[in-house]
């Protein structure tokens, strides 16, 4: 597919809200912005999430793009850009007090029934396999009791992907206990 196509896609969304159009951008678009993270060293995870953020973006931002001011590909990436930035941005921030991720893990009648050399063998097997971006929303969600909704907000993610995610860190950390 070759730029004038996916500019006229790309009018198609942005003019009528053409989810065709747009399913066909995706298809050619997604598999790229996914490598563009993948090779500046983000996970497979997190690469996968940060494309369909960027996706989500070029849907909801759609009336932005301005042919006559930059190429569909220059916009794309640079909206897949922003995103990374905000990303590294984001984790690398300050790290989880391990007590406070051992609080959370064991309630007080527990307690009595694993050593302390198991619960911090425990706790580091649980902060060497979580990203900063895991551990931030644990955090967010668990010890600084913040929804959902704030999350997504502080953090300018869809509320779905923060559930997922919050579900899947669990669902992780359950593996590793």
């Amino acid at each position: 597919m070759d730029y004038s196509e996916l500019s006229k896609l790309m009018v198609k969304i942005r003019d009528n809200r053409d989810q065709i159009a747009f399913s066909q951008l995706f298809d050619f678009l997604a598999p790229k912005i996914n490598g563009y993270y993948l090779q500046n060293g983000l996970i497979k995870d997190n690469a996968e999430e940060l494309t369909q953020e960027v996706m989500s973006t070029i849907w909801s931002k759609s009336e932005l793009y301005d042919a006559t001011k930059a190429s569909i590909s220059t916009w794309v990436f640079t909206i897949a850009r922003n995103k990374k930035v905000d990303f590294f941005r984001k984790n690398a921030t300050k790290s989880l007090n391990e007590e406070d991720v051992r609080e959370f893990l064991y309630e007080e009648n527990n307690k009595n029934s694993v050593n302390e050399s198991e619960i911090k063998d425990q706790v580091n097997r649980i902060n060497k396999e979580l990203n900063k971006e895991q551990r931030k929303i644990i955090k967010m969600n668990f010890f600084e009791n913040k929804s959902h909704k704030k999350i997504a907000e502080e953090l300018e993610i869809p509320l779905g992907t923060v559930k997922s995610r919050i579900r899947h860190i669990l669902t992780k950390m359950q593996r590793l206990l």
